[in-house]
């Protein structure tokens, strides 16, 4: 490898890409586990409340990934890390001053929801710019599973910070300290060794391509199926995720009736096998399927579509020790396609435009979740049972798995080999 392309420097800077992107799921499910008590006091209803404050934030993290990625094409990764940062941190410090005003509440969760986004739309172009090839699909499996992993932690630690201060604005503002830590990494970033673009590692074709590489891939149709395969899996977890837990909990006949708190337990299983499996697929795609991506988006489609599904059917549902194997490999081959998409991307389009595309695809993508959430609870309202939103989820998943199949490299864009061999 050519260190002067990629100094070993590389890792500190994936590492605090990791710890921001962790860091953008705390501050995203941190009104959740409180939701009651925040409600309670600011005189709404759970369903006002949890559409004000989760709505808002996961509208503007579209926004934000959008902005992110225009971003760092052209001033870098450091300059979003540090307005990422400095939004959640912002957003979390002034919450207990207006505890009591509701539209502040909600522009606070906006400025967060921006900030958690712009994260999200520079994993590709960090790829890009500081890794070759061969480690990219592991950078983005590594961001892909961060942000379950903040998910995962802001359940425990924000209701532990409600115990200990006996408050929720109290607790936000404790969770200020993470973002404050990302700041700081982020200056480190800023203080060392440059990433240079190997102007020899991306070429364009034709001469075109290089004058204005944007809009050629603009004019790529896989440019729209990175978009789609990104959607649809989003439909899938978001629908899978939202739904599958009361479907577990509730008696029957709409539910199976294990309870909440057995129902939570089992989704954790979900949780965290995605976090394994957004590292294992781009293993995968690199050691196995050397570095061609659309095997791996595919059967990360085939994996997820067959056990989300799996779970309608009673011998699977009514016996836990059928069903958690079910879950894990739900989750584990949800975790195979976003991250995968994203090294696509990293490895077939021109450096310069990574980040915009990026941003583009994540913002544009992530509205599938909530497509997949409304149709989910559409057939739910109308057939008063689970199995058709559990069907619809599968019925994605094969929409996924066909737009995967059309995952090929951009004709307009050549990706050479790195001249670090020999």
């Amino acid at each position: 490898m050519n260190n002067e392309l990629y100094p070993k420097f590389r890792w500190f800077v994936l590492l605090v890409l990791w710890f921001i992107t962790v860091t953008e799921g705390i501050i995203l499910i941190s009104f959740a586990p409180l939701m009651g008590v925040i409600a309670t006091q600011m005189g709404l209803t759970l369903g006002e409340a949890t559409g004000a404050f989760m709505g808002a934030f996961t509208l503007f993290v579209t926004v934000g990934a959008v902005a992110g990625g225009f971003l760092v094409d052209r001033a870098g990764a450091v300059p979003v890390f540090i307005i990422s940062c400095v939004c959640m941190l912002v957003g979390d410090i002034l919450i207990p001053t207006f505890s009591d005003n509701f539209g502040a509440i909600v522009a606070l969760r906006i400025l967060e929801g921006f900030g958690a986004g712009a994260i999200m739309g520079v994993g590709s172009a960090v790829a890009a710019v500081w890794f070759p090839q061969k480690e990219r699909g592991l950078v983005l499996g590594i961001q892909g599973l961060s942000v379950s992993l903040g998910i995962a932690i802001g359940f425990g630690t924000t209701p532990a910070m409600f115990e200990a201060t006996g408050s929720w604005t109290t607790a936000m503002a404790w969770l200020a300290v993470v973002p404050l830590v990302g700041i700081l990494l982020s200056v480190v970033v800023a203080l060392g060794p440059k990433a240079h673009v190997n102007d020899d590692q991306v070429v364009a074709c034709d001469r075109v391509a290089t004058q204005n590489n944007f809009k050629l891939a603009l004019r790529q149709p896989v440019t729209y199926i990175g978009i789609l395969c990104i959607f649809f899996l989003s439909w899938v977890m978001q629908a899978f995720n939202d739904l599958t837990p009361a479907f577990l909990a509730i008696v029957p006949p709409v539910g199976v009736g294990y309870g909440p708190v057995e129902a939570g337990k089992y989704m954790m299983f979900v949780q965290i096998a995605f976090m394994v499996g957004s590292v294992i697929g781009g293993i995968v795609m690199e050691k196995v399927f050397r570095r061609v991506v659309k095997p791996v988006v595919m059967i990360g489609f085939i994996g997820a579509g067959i056990f989300c599904f799996s779970i309608k059917f009673g011998f699977v549902h009514s016996n836990p020790s059928v069903l958690i194997p079910c879950l894990i490999l739900a989750g584990f081959f949800q975790g195979w396609v976003n991250p995968n998409v994203q090294a696509f991307l990293a490895m077939h389009y021109p450096a310069n435009i990574v980040g915009k595309l990026g941003g583009m695809w994540m913002g544009l993508g992530i509205f599938g979740g909530t497509a997949g959430v409304v149709a989910g609870s559409i057939a739910l309202h109308s057939t008063e049972l689970y199995h058709m939103s559990i069907l619809i989820v599968g019925i994605i998943a094969i929409v996924g798995l066909v737009c995967a199949s059309f995952l090929n490299p951009p004709k307009a864009f050549c990706v050479l080999e790195e001249k670090s061999k020999g």
